[in-house]
């Protein structure tokens, strides 16, 4: 099986679900994310064209680091994402050659413009690779069976499944600690790490989870274990 991950920015992928991926990995399953953006507006104090550079490598280095192979950077520009047909039919031909049992995408409110908007680029992707249209694409249609939408700035109102991450916790925090350009004026570790401490009460005393809610799901049990 494989597992198709969208992040709007390098690190969102770690931050919303760095530790299922972790566990997907484990298991065996092949893992690709998809960056809409390479981050180029995420610093007052590096040019856009450097900080692109300097954050594609950064994520290159978290991904070796986690185990995945395979990463593709659209390159759009970091926050001024919108819809256009050359990047709909990238999108759709990103479904169709991966073919993934698990989609992985921001919440719908994430409280950021370009996090809000690769949802809806994502969702609409999803159900178009899934029928026989649009010339300018490629492959077979591919129906994704589990979609979840993860949260970064903005936690979930509704939450309808939770992913323990106590035991990879550790290897997550270094693939994060990769994202050196980001961390200067943000503790994101703090930030992921204070979530996943309450996501995890729920669970039981001391664990860590990463929260999603169900987009859809061919049943009602699944896991990335």
């Amino acid at each position: 099986m494989s597992v198709l991950i969208f992040a709007p920015h390098p690190d969102d992928d770690l931050i919303g679900c760095g530790g299922s991926i972790a566990k997907h990995l484990a298991n065996g399953r092949a893992v690709h994310v998809v960056y809409m953006t390479s981050g180029n507006a995420g610093s007052r104090v590096i040019d856009k064209t450097s900080l692109a550079q300097i954050r594609e490598e950064e994520a290159t280095r978290a991904a070796e680091l986690l185990g995945v192979k395979n990463l593709t950077f659209l390159r759009h520009d970091d926050g001024y994402l919108k819809d256009t047909p050359e990047l709909a039919e990238r999108m759709i031909n990103l479904v169709r050659q991966h073919r993934p049992e698990y989609v992985y995408l921001p919440h719908e409110d994430d409280g950021h413009p370009d996090h809000q908007e690769t949802h809806r680029l994502v969702v609409k992707a999803l159900a178009q690779a899934a029928g026989p249209w649009f010339q300018g694409t490629t492959g077979d249609p591919w129906a994704v069976p589990t979609v979840l939408a993860y949260e970064v700035w903005t936690p979930l109102r509704h939450v309808s499944y939770l992913e323990d991450i106590t035991d990879v916790a550790t290897l997550l925090r270094q693939a994060l600690e990769c994202h050196k350009s980001q961390l200067g004026e943000i503790d994101y570790w703090a930030m992921a790490y204070g979530l996943a401490q309450y996501r995890g009460v729920t669970i039981a005393p001391g664990r860590l989870a990463e929260a999603f809610t169900v987009i859809s799901s061919p049943t009602s049990s699944f896991t990335a274990k």
